[in-house]
């Protein structure tokens, strides 16, 4: 920005100068020259061919896209059971890479391991941040347990 400004007030022609009464000239200093030449020239037509404005109205208004999020509501956990014996434990893939792979080693874990926990596993409809009514009634209809894998 301070480089634009000197543009404005002759820095151009400073430069020119240096370069004229021999001073060592770098490539840096050369496309910056170049650089200087092509935004003073931008400049001057701008002022040029810019359409008379009042000085109170701005030049340009910038609005955010983003807007503001909503409050969000805390919720409480769901207190763990003290053993997982006799319940059904869902394990839902989202399909983030290789989420279904881990959560099916898993299930074979499980079964091995934990021969009393029943295992289910679910693929998600859509993405991770869509609904999926139908599942979320399946698991609550067994008082079922989730495990999602997510990723990230």
């Amino acid at each position: 920005m301070l480089f634009v400004s000197n543009l404005r007030k002759g820095g151009v022609h400073m430069t020119l100068t240096s370069l004229a009464l021999g001073r060592r000239a770098s490539v840096r200093g050369i496309q910056g020259l170049g650089l200087a030449l092509v935004l003073a020239s931008t400049a001057a037509w701008a002022e040029q061919s810019a359409p008379a404005r009042s000085p109170e109205k701005p030049l340009f208004t910038v609005l955010n896209p983003t807007g503001v999020a909503p409050p969000i509501q805390l919720k409480s956990m769901v207190a763990r059971p003290a053993s997982l014996d006799g319940k059904t434990v869902y394990l839902v893939d989202v399909t983030f890479n290789g989420g279904g792979l881990l959560l099916q080693q898993m299930q074979q874990w499980m079964a091995a391991k934990m021969p009393k926990v029943k295992t289910e596993f679910r693929v998600k409809r859509g993405g991770y941040g869509t609904d999926d009514p139908e599942l979320w009634k399946e698991i609550q209809a067994v008082n079922g347990l989730m495990i999602m894998a997510i990723g990230h």
